[in-house]
């Protein structure tokens, strides 16, 4: 058996591509030592760290998923949708706080009064991963210690930092891949790649000198908000990387 520190972007709906890549991990006895995640990443990277399998983490978010499917029809804007996801974490995580879990975990988030990134790593966890996940004006501020912060993929969306120094051992997982232009598209699209563009120099610097990066192509045809392609994300990542791990 190998173990890596691995690192987990963010991406919405795409962050299932988390699970399937490791799952292709796994199937080559190569392992997480370590876990630094943000957005999606930090919501796979905790269920990863509190001892599930990907398996387990892809059924236990499409059965909690399941009764919204029919009505989804787009953004679900505000404080609801962070609350249910609290208390979907309070329900399902084994550990409550960074200290108990079976792999060291580090969540980052934007500092959103100076733009830096935190790194999380100690405490309790589920603050931190809602907050994480903040995307703004689509979900609100998430205060910790009275200071406001929102989603980590605006300072960095791949989160090396926890393991500079060690970037040779790093599996890196990036699951927003560019899909060609195109003129016709609708707002989610817009916003989705200007924030690809933006970051995209910034993550290929933090992408260098790693041991593995991981960057399923096909992932292009999900949407930010795509639930209903959760289970197609996880398969298209696992496909992608059990290719690569040949």
């Amino acid at each position: 058996m190998q173990y890596r520190p691995f690192v987990l972007s963010g991406g919405g709906c795409r962050g299932a591509a988390h699970l399937g890549a490791i799952k292709a991990f796994h199937d080559q006895n190569i392992y997480p030592s370590e876990i630094a995640g943000t957005s999606a990443g930090a919501l796979a990277g905790v269920f990863l760290a509190n001892g599930f399998t990907p398996d387990e983490i892809k059924e236990m978010f499409m059965t909690a998923l399941k009764p919204h499917l029919p009505a989804w029809t787009g953004l679900k804007i505000g404080t609801t949708a962070m609350e249910n996801l609290r208390t979907f974490l309070k329900k399902n995580l084994r550990y409550k706080s960074f200290e108990e879990l079976t792999i060291p975990f580090y969540v980052t988030a934007t500092n959103f009064i100076d733009g830096r990134q935190i790194i999380f790593n100690r405490g309790e966890i589920i603050d931190k991963v809602i907050a994480a996940c903040s995307i703004p004006i689509i979900f609100p501020l998430v205060l910790i210690d009275g200071i406001p912060y929102v989603d980590g993929g605006i300072s960095n969306n791949l989160p090396v930092e926890p393991f500079i120094g060690r970037l040779k051992e790093v599996v890196s997982i990036y699951v927003n891949p560019l899909k060609l232009f195109s003129a016709h598209v609708n707002t989610v699209d817009i916003m989705d790649r200007t924030l690809h563009l933006i970051h995209r120099e910034m993550i290929e610097r933090s992408a260098a000198g790693c041991f593995a990066y991981i960057e399923p192509p096909e992932l292009h045809s999900i949407g930010l908000f795509d639930i209903r392609k959760i289970p197609d994300a996880f398969d298209i990542a696992y496909r992608y990387t059990k290719e690569l791990l040949i």
